[in-house]
């Protein structure tokens, strides 16, 4: 372009100097050139400012400046322009004698009419015309919002209009953008991607990790000069590696020329006083600023592009830049600390109104006002217990001076919270203090489900259960308490062995957890249901409710919850029962997250044995493995696991010792077992064509003693030590194996017959005869295995001819 004219002119006129260590934006450089084939004669390019909008249009307009056929104009806006003056002088000094020519004919008015004329002119160019019009958000004088309007509206198809900046504000584009316009690029297009930000810190000399890049775009959402800076900050400290802060003198600096300053009192205020939460919505703002208009002044703070980025629907939320609003948070604090605390508390109390009870907490105690605290503790603790945060309740009461943490529902909540995260000293404290001391039918039913939440973690479950008696049997309207009280009922009769309790106690607890919003209470009811299908063989029902809850975890947000995790590993552990191949790697996987959050011991314990017992044929060292077994699979007083759980892996358990040669294990843990379950049940051989499964139940030790004739019969553990176990089982395997190549059931009878024949079947499989005080409990217990036998689908009619020919197995 030619020069002339005044200096100050000619600077404007311009095109900024690209930096040598610029990263070129590929993507969004192929995006404006892109733009220029279409139809439409404009692009807008708005973002806050340090979004690097001028870097980016400077670099593109280098690009592009290379073709002998394409002329670029750039005009820099100033706050004090009043007309097209500026433009139309840099127009003039494009060397182009034919756009000299017809621009020689445009009025020297500063009328629309004017403004339109000039934009027709550009016909006579001899090539294309590309015009970047820069920091438009500075433009103040109406009549040059609508000359500027006037002649984009007017610019011919030969040339192509960029308006840059942290908005149009007084510029008319809405009527453009019905007409059409090339392209529209927002802070978000402008947002640094994670392959940028490698890009950018690897030109500096920084290789980042996919970790830091993570944490990197955390801080800075993508912004183009907070990337900036935190190079400067590595490169003048470059061994220290703390996060880029809000409060940085250099952000400082930056946020108070760049932002402030374009901002009145009433805005500089509003900003301040709605950076306390994370994020607002326009009632809270409200709340925060004391009744000033929130719609308007958002509304107003959206037009000058500050830092504010808005999410949802119904209500809309908006929330400021990380680092802006660190920066805010210090303006606030400037004011004193009094104003802080109200402030803190106004938002705690609206976020308990909202049932939003982790932000209000969290408000609550950043108000380090110890009422505050205790009356959100007492409207949200327990909520947040049920969702599976009680991590953050037990760090609020600490903050609590002792007088408060001292009261009965303070001490309560702690119990609850300490028992959610696997420590169950706390609550027995707690229990002791409160007895009989309570007159409440809230509090009393609190303190039952603290009392069988402490014996599902130090034992002692059927006494805690008897106790208790018909406790659980009413509601009491605090749909929190009722939620904790059956859930805990539900994992007690769940342990016993009692699945029809337990399932009705879990159904009212998942009811009334979706009810009050507790995700960790309705993830851990639907745990205890789709366990007790398991625990019944009702492998398909576990992989459909297990389907079923996967859905409704996605809905959720996919939380981190072990009762959650526990429904994966039993999908996992369902082919190992069918005697299919199992994916060991995917249930060490899916076990590890219990295993390692330890909320859960007794549960993480089990799950060891589980994996332990998944992959001990491929075990390093034998004897290890068989110890490993012995330490997580035997039953424990102080660690309970449900009955139905041992009955479950006993078998498979006892296999295991044998194939690892470890018979003194073997004795040692069926011995446990026995203890465990005591000496009465009954064991079932199901033969199917495709599988031979030994299942193991046992009756509740509530059951009357069995007769002598029953005592040593079917289910008692040191019977399962006889040689002929080992033996029957692998020739199972392979009566099973041949019919899988075979797909004949017939091949596979002759050796599943010598199975039987030679497993000694007398003393392992006998049915007993048991006086039952809830026989019709027992019988829905008993049933799924016992009609198996009787079935008349392929390979079971000559295995139940087998047993009845060995006298091992009866009509009844």
């Amino acid at each position: 372009m030619a020069e002339g004219g005044d200096d100050d002119d000619v600077q404007r006129t311009l095109v900024p100097a690209v930096v040598d260590d610029d990263l070129p934006r590929i993507r969004l450089l192929d995006r404006l050139t892109t733009a220029m084939d279409q139809p439409w004669t404009l692009t807008l390019v708005t973002a806050p400012a340090g979004a690097g909008k001028t870097r980016l249009l400077a670099q593109w307009t280098q690009t592009i400046g290379v073709h002998a056929d394409m002329e670029v104009v750039w005009v820099t806006v100033e706050k004090d322009d009043l007309d097209l003056t500026s433009l139309r002088a840099a127009l003039e000094r494009v060397d182009d004698p034919r756009l000299r020519e017809s621009l020689s004919r445009v009025p020297s008015d500063t009328s629309t009419a004017a403004a339109r004329s000039l934009a027709r002119a550009l016909r006579g160019a001899a090539g294309r015309v590309v015009i970047v019009i820069d920091d438009v958000h500075v433009i103040e004088s109406p009549d040059l919002a609508d000359s500027l309007s006037a002649f984009v509206h007017a610019v011919p198809g030969n040339a192509h209009v960029v308006l840059s900046g942290r908005g149009t504000r007084l510029i008319p584009v809405a009527r453009r953008r019905i007409a059409g316009i090339a392209l529209e690029l927002d802070n978000g297009d402008l947002a640094f991607t994670p392959a940028e930000v490698r890009t950018l810190f690897r030109a500096h000399g920084y290789r980042l990790s996919q970790g830091e890049i993570s944490a990197i775009l955390q801080r800075t959402e993508g912004w183009a000069a907070g990337l900036r800076l935190m190079l400067l900050a590595r490169a003048e400290h470059r061994a220290d590696e703390r996060p880029l802060r809000g409060d940085a003198p250099a952000l400082v600096d930056y946020f108070l020329e760049e932002v402030f300053a374009d901002l009145d009192e009433e805005l500089r205020d509003f900003l301040i006083v709605t950076s306390v939460p994370d994020a607002f919505t326009l009632e809270l703002a409200t709340v925060l600023s004391d009744g000033a208009p929130a719609a308007a002044l958002v509304e107003r703070l959206t037009h000058l592009h500050v830092l504010m980025s808005r999410h949802g629907d119904e209500p809309v939320w908006y929330h400021y830049h990380p680092l802006l609003r660190e920066f805010l948070a210090g303006r606030l604090a400037d004011r004193g600390h009094t104003v802080v605390e109200r402030l803190e508390k106004e938002a705690a109390g609206w976020f308990a109104e909202q049932q939003e009870h982790l932000p209000a907490l969290r408000h609550a105690t950043l108000s380090s006002d110890p009422v505050c605290i205790s009356v959100i503790l007492r409207r949200c603790g327990m909520q947040l217990i049920l969702t599976g945060h009680a991590e953050r309740v037990i760090e609020a009461i600490a903050t609590m001076p002792p007088p408060l943490r001292s009261d009965p529902a303070v001490q309560m909540l702690v119990a609850a919270a300490e028992l959610a995260r696997g420590d169950a000293s706390a609550a027995a404290a707690v229990l002791a203090e409160s007895h009989d001391r309570t007159d409440s039918p809230v509090q009393r039913r609190w303190e039952a489900g603290l009392d069988l939440h402490t014996a599902l973690r130090r034992g002692g479950i059927v006494a805690a259960l008897d106790r208790l008696g018909a406790a659980f049997d009413a509601v009491t309207g605090e749909s929190q308490v009722d939620t904790y009280a059956f859930l805990q009922a539900a994992m007690g009769e769940l342990y016993v062995g009692h699945l029809d309790r337990a399932e009705r106690y879990a159904h009212f607890a998942g009811d009334r957890a979706r009810m009050v919003g507790a995700i960790a209470a309705e993830l851990q009811a639907s745990a205890i249901r789709n366990t007790s299908a398991l625990f019944r063989g009702r492998m398909r029902d576990v992989l459909d409710s297990g389907a079923q809850l996967d859905a409704r975890w996605r809905e959720l947000g996919s939380p981190e919850d072990a009762f959650y995790e526990v429904t994966r590993v039993w999908r996992s552990w369902v082919p190992y029962e069918r005697l299919q191949t199992v994916d060991a790697d995917r249930t060490l996987r899916e076990a590890t997250a219990i295993i390692d959050s330890g909320s859960e011991p007794a549960i993480a314990r089990g799950l060891r044995g589980l994996v332990v017992l998944l992959t001990h044929d491929v075990a390093d060292d034998p004897r290890a493995a068989a110890i490993a077994l012995l330490d997580n699979l035997a039953p424990r007083d102080d660690m309970p696991l449900p009955l139905h759980w041992y009955a479950m892996v006993s078998t498979f358990a006892v296999h295991a010792f044998d194939r690892l040669d470890e018979p003194t294990l073997r004795d040692q843990f069926i011995a446990d077992a026995e203890h465990a379950l005591g000496a009465t049940g009954d064991v079932v051989v199901l033969g199917r064509s495709r599988r031979c499964t030994i299942i193991a139940m046992r009756r509740h030790a509530r059951l009357s003693p069995p007769s002598s004739t029953a005592r040593r019969g079917a289910c008692c553990p040191p019977r399962w030590s006889t040689p002929g176990w080992s033996r029957p089982h692998s020739t199972c395997m392979a009566a099973i194996r041949s019919e899988r190549r075979n797909r004949s059931p017939r091949r596979c009878r002759s050796p599943s017959q010598r199975s039987t024949s030679g497993a000694s079947p007398t003393p392992i499989l006998r049915c007993c005869d048991c006086s039952v005080r809830e026989p019709h409990r027992e019988r829905e217990r008993t049933s799924p295995t016992r009609s198996g036998i009787g079935s008349p689908r392929p390979g079971r009619s000559w295995t139940r001819n087998s047993l009845s020919a060995n006298g091992s197995c009866s009509e009844r």
